[in-house]
């Protein structure tokens, strides 16, 4: 099976934010631990494109897909690279008015790019499975949207207690991708999440725009999510992700795979990484083989 991994997981809020390595530095590491494609930043599109494409084929690596708020412009661009998918990193919504709402901005965003042969998505985290009315707001999302896909993160999805397989199921012919990342604890998916009315700007998020900033506040802002990361809340949120297919792991990525092959298109995987169990490069490699070996 084609393993992806994000960009996102060669520095996390510091690749957001355009720090550290280059892309094509980012490309040729991908390629060297064994994976098949890539799953862009929004920061990533500030090189390019005909260079990522040219960084591309010359490390053999397929661009799958972008996190990034969908707009015309990103859409175009991942569709010039070959891209599969735009997939909304995520967004504030606290109840089943601001999810329908949500749903049929995903749905008009989809008709946007239908001509250009990219699926729109959405990536969730813990807390869109807060209860409002009988159902998590994820599925509020789903029931109310026509066209839009979701990329399911299963790590996530089973930090919330919702078991993968059975949304995948309930929303079959929906799931354009899955997030690869492994829990071995149920947090519950938090308290009720912030609002709609609280998002600032375009809602493209904080990391939408950031090579318009200096380097200085870049790091000044990278600085201020390690501080919160490493605060007992910020280690709570990571310290669940384990091994792929160790012993304390609540998730079967097997039946995830049977799940999926119900479906009448093949939904692609993306490895994301937050926590290491081991040396970065060492966690990424194994996480990649182990798929490929296991999963069938």
């Amino acid at each position: 099976m084609k393993v992806n991994i994000g960009t996102y997981s060669f520095g996390g809020i510091a690749s957001y934010l355009g720090l550290g390595p280059t892309l094509l530095e980012k490309f040729q590491t991908i390629k060297s631990l064994g994976y098949d494609g890539v799953e862009l930043l929004p920061v990533d599109l500030e090189n390019d494109v005909e260079d990522i494409k040219k960084w591309a084929e010359e490390t053999g690596l397929e661009i799958v897909s972008i996190h990034a708020k969908p707009t015309e412009e990103i859409v175009k661009k991942m569709a010039a690279l070959g891209a599969k998918a735009v997939i909304w990193a995520g967004t504030d919504f606290c109840d089943k008015e601001e999810a329908i709402a949500l749903a049929k901005e995903l749905d008009q965003m989809a008709e946007m790019a239908e001509p250009y042969g990219i699926k729109i998505g959405y990536h969730n985290h813990s807390k869109e499975f807060y209860m409002d009315e009988g159902l998590p707001l994820l599925a509020h999302v789903m029931e109310n949207s026509s066209k839009c896909y979701l990329q399911l993160d299963c790590g996530w999805a089973m930090n919330a207690g919702t078991y993968p397989p059975s949304f995948i199921r309930k929303y079959k012919n929906r799931i354009a991708a899955i997030h690869v990342k492994e829990n071995c604890r149920v947090q519950g998916p938090g308290p009720k999440p912030a609002s709609a009315k609280d998002v600032k700007g375009d809602g493209a998020g904080p990391f939408a725009h950031v090579k318009e900033l200096p380097l200085e506040e870049r790091q000044k802002m990278l600085d201020n999510f390690n501080a919160m990361s490493n605060s007992p809340e910020g280690k709570k949120r990571f310290e669940v992700q384990c091994k792929l297919g160790a012993p304390e792991s609540n998730l079967d990525y097997q039946e995830i795979k049977n799940a999926l092959d119900e479906q009448d298109f093949e939904a692609f995987w993306v490895v994301e990484r937050e926590n290491f169990y081991a040396d970065h490069d060492q966690c990424l490699k194994e996480d990649c083989a182990w798929l490929k070996a296991n999963i069938k």
